[in-house]
């Protein structure tokens, strides 16, 4: 690597870097709720990339395209005069490259084997990792041509700019050869010499998490009151601003919110809300994760998921804790196996979904994916079968071969067995076709050919082919062969230390949560173990109890008087929502949350107001406030839709003693939404 070509690198690197400085202040300025809501867009789930872009897009006269706002703030950055000549830009990322050589590359098993193999030295890269700020600081840049540009692409686009921790955290950047000249160069600059294996994995971990070390050497000067690197955000901050301004921002909302990212306080704030990475490289899943994507070219595009599969995905892997030894049994089930099913079985609320969102994460989306869901709509085989089909031919180039699925590719799965046959024969043997599918008990598979198999997963499959499921633990017709049956109810201890690091993450970084203990005059440590034993090792209850003593439900309430278990939970917020025989509002409440529980996708508070027979919207909304903490919303347009968030709920709603004491039948309630889809009620 010549000198000139190391320069271009490292002014490459520094766009990026500065690039990826500058969009949490953007993403974090445009994603607060109440900015949101006046805009018109989506606050939650999460804002993605190209909303917020196309939000600030649409304020700029003469409505540039986002991703064309995107590529020009881009490109103004990474060619700006001052980035090359910002000492504490580079200073951050040689300190992140430090961070990367030193933490994720040398002590990841699979360097340590590696380096045995090849007679080297872990001791070398170590050493190569304590020089790296210095030898970064001391490229020279001078005269280095700024005309080459950064090529960000639209995917890229979306996860830079996302109000989301967790999709900033898929950023790339520079590719793996980038990075293995840069190693190959510094190396020699230190009269070593690494085999070409050794320098590809180093430079493969670069690839991979260099924006996440990135951003973690920026939270973390941060939360020491930002004395490195909070002038330089600013600064890189307010180079953007000017650069918008001169675009022609228009829409004063937003400048006032970018304009409010002022101070050194600022920033510190700013950082501080992106939260813990999804499966970040200090937590103990790092090398999991390292482990598992032996089994996917991370380098290939992601499949096409399905909206609705990747919103699931999106909410339950917030807060995303533990599971090491459930995902250790994925790893020994993929590594020793020629084939073959692994069935995760747990009760309702252990967090089953979240495990399964995780593990798509954890592949990078490298798999196929399919999350059934009542709440959803999601139940059919149909919908399964199209789904993986759909996914398999633009995932593995078969669009031109198959530009629409076969007449009878959803009657049975004989289509998906030829081609998982196609697939695996043009697949690279080291690598495997893994498939991802939640929730096998949610699916209709009494409306399935009698005799057949659950989604009509195959009971055959290719070598190198694998499905990881879940299920309750009844019974399902399920292929038999090639099954591997992890029950997770048998990790109980493990289980529960996973409930206190999940309650000690949520209590640390929440600081209502922290008022709440210390106004009980409680330690931590008391809380979080009560609260653990009230859970029964179920992630649904704690969600909801810390979500509710967030927003002040439980502010009269000591901690003994908190509901034990996920039934008394609902049974006692049951209570809570029916309230005084005389509130107006009772019977509204009741009917909406049964109309949601049996709607069979997201529907808007048109729809309820109309299937409840209420006039005035504003009543629905009312009431649906209320049921926050069970709900989910998604965006349609300018329009929010809700589903039950757990199905769980929907069960509670459905036993004999909840629908008695509402004072309704569930006939009456489907009456009611098939007469409302006659006449045309809007979803």
């Amino acid at each position: 690597m010549s000198l000139v070509d190391l320069a271009n690198t490292k002014t490459r690197v520094l766009g990026w870097s500065a690039v990826m400085g500058v969009a949490p202040m953007i993403a974090s300025a445009i994603a607060t709720p109440g900015v949101t809501a006046a805009l018109g867009v989506m606050a939650n789930p999460v804002v993605g990339g190209i909303a917020i872009l196309a939000t600030i897009a649409g304020g700029i006269a003469g409505n540039m395209a986002a991703n064309d706002l995107g590529n020009r703030m881009a490109e103004k950055l990474a060619k700006n005069p001052n980035i090359l000549d910002n000492h504490d830009l580079i200073k951050a990322a040689g300190e992140a490259l430090g961070y990367i050589l030193k933490n994720v590359a040398t002590k990841s098993p699979e360097f340590t084997a590696l380096a045995l193999s090849k007679n080297s030295s872990t001791r070398d890269l170590d050493k190569l990792a304590e020089k790296t700020p210095e030898y970064w600081q001391n490229i020279n840049t001078e005269g280095v041509d700024l005309s080459r540009g950064l090529n960000i692409s639209e995917e890229q686009l979306t996860l830079i700019f996302s109000a989301d921790a967790a999709e900033f955290d898929r950023v790339t950047g520079l590719t793996p050869e980038d990075w293995a000249r840069f190693i190959g160069e510094f190396a020699a600059s230190e009269g070593k010499s690494f085999d070409a294996e050794i320098v590809e994995f180093v430079a493969q971990r670069l690839y991979e998490t260099f924006p996440q070390a990135y951003r973690e050497v920026l939270k973390r000067d941060a939360a020491q009151g930002g004395e490195k690197f909070a002038a330089m955000l600013l600064n890189l901050h307010q180079i953007a601003l000017a650069d918008l301004k001169d675009l022609g921002l228009q829409n004063g909302e937003i400048l006032d919110k970018l304009e409010a990212v002022a101070t050194r306080e600022h920033i510190c704030q700013v950082m501080a809300k992106l939260g813990a990475m999804e499966i970040g490289i200090r937590d103990d899943l790092a090398q999991i994760r390292v482990l598992l994507e032996r089994y996917i070219d991370p380098t290939a595009p992601g499949l096409p998921i399905p909206v609705k599969s990747e919103t699931i995905i999106q909410d339950r892997i917030k807060d995303f804790t533990g599971r090491k030894f459930v995902f250790e049994a994925i790893n020994e089930f993929l590594r020793t196996k020629q084939k073959g099913y692994f069935v995760l079985e747990a009760e309702p609320g252990v967090g089953k979904s979240a495990i399964m969102a995780a593990c798509v994460v954890m592949l990078k989306r490298r798999c196929v994916t399919h999350f059934n869901s009542q709440p959803d709509g999601i139940i059919s085989a149909e919908t399964f079968l199209e789904n993986a089909c759909t996914q398999l031919i633009e995932g593995f180039g078969l669009k031109d071969k198959y530009p629409r699925l076969p007449e009878n590719a959803l009657k049975n799965n004989n289509f998906l067995g030829d081609l998982l046959k196609e697939v695996s024969a043009k697949s690279s043997r080291d690598k495997k076709i893994i498939f991802v599918v939640d929730a096998l008990d949610e699916v209709d598979w009494k409306a399935q050919t009698s005799g057949s198999n659950v989604s009509y997963l195959p009971n055959d499959l290719p070598d190198n082919v694998y499905f990881i499921v879940s299920k309750r633990p009844e019974f399902l017709t399920m292929p038999t062969a090639n099954k591997t049956v992890f029950d997770l109810m048998k990790y109980s201890a493990e289980s529960l230390e996973d409930v206190k690091a999940y309650l000690a993450k949520r209590t640390e970084r929440s600081q209502l949560i922290q008022d709440w203990i210390k106004g009980r005059n409680l330690q931590r440590e008391q809380f979080v173990t009560a609260v653990a034993e009230k859970s029964e090792k179920k992630f649904i209850y704690l969600r909801y109890i810390l979500d509710e003593i967030e927003g002040g439900t439980y502010n009269d309430v000591n901690l003994n008087d908190l509901p034990a278990g996920l039934e008394e939970y609902y049974q006692k917020h049951w209570g809570q929502m029916k309230g005084r025989e005389d509130d107006p509002l009772l019977e509204l409440k009741v009917r909406i949350i049964y109309f949601l529980s049996q709607a069979e996708e997201a529907v808007s508070c048109r729809w309820l107001a109309r299937s409840a027979g209420e006039k005035n919207v504003m009543n629905v909304q009312q009431v649906l406030v209320k049921w926050n903490s069970f709900l989910r919303q998604e965006k349609v347009g300018k329009e929010t839709r809700y589903t039950i968030y757990h199905n769980s709920f929907r069960q509670f709603l459905e036993a004999d003693e909840t629908v008695q004491s509402a004072g309704l039948t569930l006939e009456e309630i489907n009456d009611d939404i098939i007469d409302n889809s006659t006449v045309g009620a809007p979803l």
